[in-house]
């Protein structure tokens, strides 16, 4: 799984630009929409189906969402009437559904890393661990193309707004601008996490106790993170009015994902030996605590993009009502 994830980290670091000024984008299929929600939802069968193995041989915990979550919420998000495609999906209604798969896949990863403590001692447990590796790189996989469609979404709604908001256009009720520093707070987490994490894998791979794959990747680019950071703390102290857009936050948060999946590779390779030798497990406790601290930030983080998401929704609509009543 090692080179397979790391495979797929790079493709998170580069799949979702970041920059304003960027090209224009084009409107996302609703029904390529529907179609990449439907193969994460494939791809969360295919791990449930090895919760009765994983549970007997590798002591898998109970997760608190599983496929039927998925698929309430690509029902409700993505679907009229729970079955027919609209003829437009929100930017916030996609990034609810992968939300829900970011839940599903950070529970996986952690049962599938109770496999990797036990892969020496037990026959049963090395044959989950060959199933559920490639289960996890699969939905890891899926659902990094299915926030490209969302990402792509929110940059189009962001480009198509008929006109800018101004002060004749109120904000709409119950759906406030977020704060820049409090975007900021957020983006300063995940960011020190993020790095936190790398330095945890930089050093793991100095320890002899811990497997290591031949390819080790590239460390993850908080370049546009820190650009980001950068422009909010010198707009914080101004009495500047500007608005961060939800497609940038969205942007910035792949760094975070990415630096998640190599932390999670370097927990998986300081597993195999935390039972026999000490360096290995208190690397694997290390790697195990800054991936908890990192998940949440980045949850944080994206909860932020949301909110912003659909705030910008809303102010798109009524900018769209003022300007028919005129």
């Amino acid at each position: 799984m090692d080179i397979a994830l790391r495979t797929t980290a790079a493709a998170i670091a580069l799949s979702l630009l970041t920059l304003p000024g960027a090209a224009q984008v084009g409107k996302v299929s609703p029904e390529d929409v529907v179609d990449g929600a439907l193969d994460m939802k494939r791809a969360s069968e295919k791990a449930d189906k090895l919760i009765p193995d994983g549970t007997k041989y590798c002591k898998w915990g109970v997760a608190s969402l599983d496929t039927s979550d998925l698929e309430v919420a690509i029902s409700r998000s993505l679907l009229n009437h729970g079955s027919n495609v609209p003829e437009k999906i929100p930017a916030s209604k996609m990034w609810r559904v992968s939300l829900v798969a970011a839940d599903i896949i950070n529970q996986f990863a952690m049962n599938v890393s109770e496999c990797d403590l036990r892969l020496r001692s037990s026959d049963q447990a090395r044959a989950v661990f060959l199933s559920a590796s490639p289960a996890l790189e699969r939905l890891i996989t899926v659902r990094t193309r299915f926030d490209e469609l969302a990402y792509q979404q929110t940059r189009w709604q962001e480009q198509s707004t008929q006109a800018p908001r101004n002060d004749e256009v109120p904000d709409p009720p119950g759906a406030g601008k977020l704060a820049t520093g409090e975007i900021l707070a957020a983006a300063r987490e995940m960011k020190e996490a993020a790095e936190a994490a790398g330095r945890v894998t930089a050093t793991s791979r100095k320890n002899s106790a811990c497997i290591h794959a031949d390819n080790q990747g590239k460390a993850p680019d908080f370049t546009d993170l820190t650009k980001l950071i950068d422009y909010m703390i010198a707009v914080s102290g101004s009495n500047s009015t500007s608005t961060i857009p939800a497609a940038n936050m969205w942007g910035v948060s792949s760094a975070g994902d990415a630096a998640q999946v190599d932390i999670l590779l370097t927990l998986e390779g300081c597993s195999t030996y935390a039972g026999e030798k000490k360096e290995a497990r208190s690397a694997a406790t290390e790697s195990l605590q800054v991936y908890h601290r990192l998940t949440a930030a980045i949850a944080a983080f994206d909860a932020l993009a949301l909110r912003q998401t659909e705030w910008e929704e809303k102010c798109a609509a009524l900018s769209e009502s003022v300007i028919r009543e005129q």
